[in-house]
């Protein structure tokens, strides 16, 4: 895969990332780590956090054999 392939990929995980914390609500699951009382880290947040990683892993420099 390009380098300029990686990063529009990462570039779209981080703004899925960002859209689906805006849009989960209905599929929320538990609160898993309260913040405030309204406020709150649930199960499906943890998707957004997975999609931001994997941004990361395709930024970084890739170790050629």
């Amino acid at each position: 895969m390009t380098r300029r392939r990686r990063r529009v990929l990462a570039g779209v995980l981080v703004v899925f990332a960002v859209v689906w914390v805006l849009v989960n609500a209905p599929v929320e699951g538990p609160t898993l780590l309260v913040l405030t009382r309204t406020h709150g880290i649930t199960a499906a947040d943890l998707l957004s956090v997975a999609a931001v990683l994997v941004a990361i892993g395709l930024l970084l420099p890739r170790r050629r054999r």
